[in-house]
């Protein structure tokens, strides 16, 4: 048994796939199979049961994991080892949604990659939810979301900023939710708006729902930037964290559209296992990140 072949098996699981762990690792199809064949002879029996395109855990994959997560663990912590105590090394996963992505993270990437060189840092975007989720099951170091505030046992979470939401048109838009008339009625206007399980989409959902406001048409986009380009040609409103609209919204591109008693409060976070081996390169990624959120603050602008 090699530390490559404990990779690929827990790489597997957390893909649900061989095709997927194989293209996440950079190895062909027949690599990964290799690699979990020679698992299951050393063990003497089969590590996944195949069920079509579905692969489920054997009772033996089963026993295997929890022991595969402490060698990977450790094997972590040794590859941090270095005779200089600035020449941090290891890897990185970290999870977060677009919008942070695009909006937040990367002066935090590119400080950290100029001072730490030589960490591999893998990011990947995926609903707040499944960031979550991605950090109680192994499969990433850190994650952010932006939702409201939450507490889990499992988990460290700091709060980084308060994100306003908004509502916005094209500058035309003429749609006035402050207006009474339109409570128990159906708007023409189309609403655009990303993945289901996003927080600030469910959020502004709820906030029609008591109000009884019911959209002509809900149209689901792939991206922010493509929202954010049919919003202005007319195509519809849509529901967004205001730090991916203030510039449109201050060059008179979009135009908030007012809200009767607004909407909750949704804020940037940052979090990670409690129970989780805090690397030198964790550390430093989390102490980066505290250190910009401060600027975020200074940064902020109401409208």
């Amino acid at each position: 048994m090699e530390i490559r072949h404990f990779v690929t098996f827990k790489k597997v699981i957390e893909t649900g796939s061989f095709t997927q762990a194989a293209e996440h690792l950079g190895y062909t199809q027949s690599t990964v199979t290799t690699h979990i064949q020679a698992l299951e002879e050393h063990l003497g029996g089969p590590l996944f049961d195949r069920m079509g395109r579905k692969i489920k855990l054997t009772d033996i994959g089963s026993k295997l994991l929890p022991y595969v997560k402490e060698v990977l663990d450790t094997y972590e912590k040794i590859e941090s080892i270095t005779t200089d105590g600035e020449d941090i090394r290891g890897d990185l996963k970290i999870a977060a949604p677009e919008s942070l992505t695009v909006y937040r993270l990367e002066p935090i990437l590119k400080e950290f990659r100029n001072n730490f060189p030589h960490v591999n840092i893998s990011l990947s975007n995926a609903t707040c939810g499944d960031n979550k989720r991605s950090i109680l099951n192994g499969s990433a170091d850190v994650a952010f979301v932006m939702m409201p505030e939450f507490q889990d046992s499992d988990l460290i979470v700091h709060s980084l900023l308060d994100e306003p939401i908004v509502l916005v048109g094209s500058p035309d838009c003429s749609l006035n939710i402050l207006d009474n008339s339109y409570k128990n009625q159906k708007i023409s206007e189309c609403f655009l708006a990303n993945e289901k399980e996003c927080s600030y989409r469910v959020m502004f959902e709820d906030y029609l729902g008591v109000r009884g406001i019911v959209p002509s048409q809900t149209m689901e986009l792939w991206s922010i930037e493509a929202i954010k380009r049919c919003v202005r040609s007319g195509l519809g409103i849509a529901c967004l964290p205001l730090m991916t609209v203030e510039d449109e919204i201050k060059e008179g591109r979009l135009k908030m559209i007012p809200c009767d008693g607004g909407f909750k409060q949704i804020f940037s976070q940052v979090a990670y296992h409690k129970n989780k081996w805090i690397s030198p390169a964790l550390s430093a990624f989390i102490n980066i990140t505290l250190k910009h959120a401060k600027d975020w603050s200074s940064e902020k602008i109401t409208y």
